[in-house]
């Protein structure tokens, strides 16, 4: 029996994340939430190894799919905030690679607040950005609209390409929209605009011409 606070092996934690992947596929669209909310502070797994097969058996609820990680994204980040705040410097000396956190530093030193969008799209694992965030004590509010747009073009953004382009498009879309914060923004609401007034259009037509 293992003593208290010995370490897990690494065949362990193998064990362990290969049990949280089969227990998310079998959920559906639960794990994928699961997924991406731990992904914002704790889980070291990404949710595009879920989310993508979601979306390409099930393109028309793409968008759906991406909307619930976009939230449960941000929710995550939430928790990762308090974190970083309630447990300080800690955090960065035990938990935060020291790399990680020298990037993170210098996007705030550039960017403040901002930094937590363009963290949000390097290639730095979030949990990382939105505890630094915490440590940092950046403004809660701009914090978190912040990461409802980074994690929108991470998430939303792939499940609205989906949707209306197949998954094919995602990837070169992805890395030319990287970094481009107005574009991947005006993208976003032109094609969300664009689909309700298609949609508005429609049935305002399939109305008149019952009446």
């Amino acid at each position: 029996m293992r003593a208290l606070g010995e370490k897990t092996t690494k065949g362990e934690e193998a064990d362990l994340l290969e049990y949280l992947l089969t227990f998310c596929r079998e959920n559906g669209v639960w794990g994928l939430f699961i997924l991406a909310f731990a992904d914002s502070f704790i889980s070291p797994v990404m949710p595009d190894i879920l989310m993508i097969p979601l979306c390409i058996a099930n393109p028309s609820g793409a968008v759906y799919y991406g909307l619930v990680a976009t939230a449960a994204s941000v929710m995550g980040g939430f928790i990762g905030y308090l974190i970083g705040h309630k447990l300080g410097p800690l955090c960065i000396t035990k938990y935060i690679p020291e790399q990680h956190w020298t990037r993170i530093q210098n996007l705030i030193e550039k960017h403040g607040a901002w930094a937590v969008f363009w963290g949000a799209i390097a290639p730095i694992p979030y949990k990382f950005v939105s505890i630094s965030a915490g440590v940092l004590n950046l403004n809660l509010r701009l914090f978190l609209f912040v990461t409802l747009l980074g994690r929108s073009k991470r998430f939303l953004l792939e499940g609205i390409l989906i949707y209306f382009f197949g998954p094919a498009l995602v990837e070169t879309a992805q890395r030319y929209l990287d970094g481009n914060l107005i574009l991947t923004g005006g993208l976003i609401m032109t094609i969300v605009i664009s689909y309700y007034s298609f949609k508005l259009f429609f049935t305002g037509n399939k109305t008149n011409g019952a009446s």
